[in-house]
């Protein structure tokens, strides 16, 4: 392996990878965010498309995929317009 392909090898593998992707209330993907954050704070950013974006009706977390994807696995994590509003009444 050469030096510049292992050092971008590395660097993928200390990232953490994790993409936010929100969904209008068809389920289709309406954004898509590569984070390179740890999953509290790609919750956060989750959290923050909710409120900022009126036609999102769920957010996920999955692991680094390829932009093309559908996500179809399990999230890591999922929030709704319901989870925030449940939130604020705490």
């Amino acid at each position: 392996m050469t030096r510049q392909r292992k050092r971008k090898h590395l660097s993928e593998i200390s990232s953490h990878g994790l993409v936010v992707i929100a969904r209008d209330t068809t389920g289709s993907i309406i954004t898509r965010i590569s984070s390179h954050r740890d999953l509290p704070g790609a919750i956060q950013t989750a959290r923050c498309i909710l409120r900022l974006k009126m036609e999102a009706v769920r957010t996920e977390i999955h692991h680094r995929e390829e932009p093309t994807s559908d996500s179809p696995r399990k999230p890591l994590a999922a929030l709704s317009r319901d989870d925030l509003t449940a939130e604020s009444i705490r």
